[in-house]
């Protein structure tokens, strides 16, 4: 009886130690697990990670000699590498295996995670390594954990085959941060560089937007990579207006004060060319050429002539906001409705090919030559357009016109600033 209580009681000191060892394990391990991560867990770097991992590695376990290493398999290269205790000779032989691809053999010592005996028949025999944990950040990233011989002379146990499984996936987990970092940063700098370039492009379509007609931008924004540029003929109507004694002023004044003179007025005229749906199209020194187009005639025409009024009623404004500093000028306007060429038209030279984008034929001749006859604050249309105003408008019959380098006379109407047409431009 006595017997089988010692035996019993033997048993239980047994399991207690045990238990004891198992618990000293864990706690060895957990503690080597949460220096592992305060060491490496917030690092960026591959190489830092590894570098990091690896002393700690070697420290922990007493080994004369470690390595660390990744292996892009997609191009069977080392993405990165870190050793110690490796001689010139075994880091010469580790570098030329790397290159002739031997590395891909190391995968295969997953089957014999703790080797503890040198293999001769192993590429890198000269590693002497004794333990090999192989590990895997991603499908085309694979790396490993080698040790060599303890310096106590002890071989490798399950336990330190766990521990070491564990700290290899540590550092795979790592590692994926890093490279999730990485990939971050590199697309947040993509995206930078992107966002600059779509900057730069709409500052440039900003500042090429002054000087290209509303009508080109249009065409190319509905088709940025073929804008249908050709010419192709269209009902429109053209207005032409232009600063009378232009010549005279330029003699009088200094040419910045002249410069300064026509944007006041052209910048006025702007607003009202706008409102009613216009186009500039070319401008010439004191001359401005303004294209509209609406599928209903009527409708192009109507608004062409309304903002031609308009611009002979802010000319007014403006000559008297500038009394006492300026003279007083006076512009001619001419309209005219029909068919005429719009689109591109290519001048080559020696030099290079340039591109302009205007209205071309008689329509747009005849717009010019009216704008000639128009008087002090005048508006000359032709008959084209009358016909397709309505009664609402007051216009002066001035007759046939024999216009320059126009084969046939051309009726023409003065348009009068009427207190309907003037409610109507108004309300336009």
């Amino acid at each position: 009886m006595r017997g089988a209580r010692i035996r019993d009681l033997k048993k239980r000191l047994r399991e207690a130690e045990r238990s004891q060892h198992e618990l000293e394990k864990r706690m060895y391990h957990l503690k080597t697990l949460y220096d592992v991560s305060r060491e490496i867990g917030f690092l960026t770097d591959t190489k830092a990670i590894i570098t990091n991992l690896l002393l700690m590695v070697v420290g922990t376990f007493g080994a004369e000699r470690g390595l660390i290493l990744l292996r892009d398999l997609r191009e069977d290269r080392i993405e990165a590498m870190s050793h110690r205790g490796l001689d010139d000779a075994a880091a010469s032989e580790l570098a030329l295996a790397a290159e002739a691809g031997l590395l891909a053999q190391l995968q295969v010592w997953a089957g014999s995670v703790l080797l503890n005996e040198r293999n001769d028949a192993d590429p890198l025999c000269s590693l002497d390594l004794r333990a090999w944990i192989p590990f895997e950040v991603n499908e085309h990233l694979k790396g490993g954990i080698g040790l060599g011989e303890k310096l106590t002379g002890d071989a490798y146990t399950a336990d330190d085959s766990e521990l070491l499984v564990t700290l290899a996936n540590q550092a795979a987990v790592a590692i994926q941060n890093a490279k999730s970092r990485e990939e971050l940063v590199r697309y947040a700098e993509q995206l930078a560089a992107s966002l600059r370039r779509i900057q730069i492009l709409e500052s440039m379509k900003a500042n090429l937007a002054k000087f290209v007609p509303k009508t080109v931008q249009d065409l190319i924004e509905e088709s940025p990579e073929a804008p249908l540029l050709d010419k192709r003929e269209a009902d429109l109507s053209v207005l032409f207006a232009d600063i009378t004694g232009y010549t005279r002023l330029s003699a009088q004044m200094e040419m910045e004060r002249v410069n300064q003179l026509v944007e006041v007025y052209f910048g006025a005229f702007l607003d009202e060319i706008l409102k009613h749906g216009g186009d500039v199209n070319e401008t010439a020194g004191d001359g401005i050429m303004v294209i509209f187009r609406d599928p209903d005639p009527r409708r192009h025409a109507t608004s062409a002539v309304l903002a031609a009024l308009g611009i002979q009623h802010r000319a007014r404004e403006t000559n008297a906001t500038l009394e006492g500093f300026f003279e007083p000028v006076t512009i001619h306007v001419g309209v005219n409705s029909g068919i005429a060429h719009v689109g591109a038209t290519k001048i080559e030279g020696t030099a290079g090919t340039r591109w302009t984008y205007t209205a071309s034929g008689p329509t747009t001749n005849i717009a010019a030559r009216l704008a000639a006859l128009a008087g002090t604050d005048g508006i000359v249309i032709s008959e084209e357009t009358r016909r397709r105003l309505s009664d609402e408008f007051a216009v002066e019959d001035m007759g046939p016109q024999q216009l320059k380098n126009v084969p046939q006379p051309i009726r023409t109407y003065r348009c009068l600033p009427s207190t309907e047409t003037e409610a109507l431009k108004q309300a336009g």
